[in-house]
């Protein structure tokens, strides 16, 4: 019996390649959890680079100075974006807890009308079915 090493040659170096592959993939994930803040601040670093060069530009502030001003102003964005979304969710919360019954009566009454106008004779359906609908 003759044993074709090339063939097993290549094998071995698949499975090595996929458990490679699965290993690193599963190391980007572990690392990405303790990476994701630092990316998402250098992103938004360099989204406010501009506006920080502005205001130093147009007030002849230094740059401390000009990137807590312009911090600040970005948080009290941030800050008035989600009392807002807040607010929002709270009071559409409460109008539809309000308002629950009169649309659970409505879905009752529209599946009600559906089910009254099915002809169940022309439908081969369990007299026991048709009896609990």
């Amino acid at each position: 019996m003759v044993i074709d090493m090339g063939y097993w040659t290549k094998v071995i170096r698949k499975i090595l390649l996929l458990v490679l592959s699965i290993a690193v993939i599963l190391l980007g994930f572990k690392l990405a959890v303790y990476y994701i803040p630092f990316l998402i601040g250098f992103i938004i670093s360099l989204m406010i680079e501009p506006i920080i060069k502005r205001v130093q530009s147009k007030t002849k502030l230094n740059r401390k100075t000009g990137a807590s001003i312009v911090l600040l102003f970005i948080f009290a964005i941030i800050l008035g974006l989600v009392v807002w979304c807040i607010i929002t969710v709270v009071t559409e919360s409460s109008n539809l807890l309000q308002n629950l019954n009169v649309y659970i009566e409505r879905i009752y009454n529209q599946i009600q009308s559906y089910v009254s106008s099915l002809q169940m004779s022309r439908v081969k359906i369990p007299s026991q079915v048709i009896r609990n609908i």
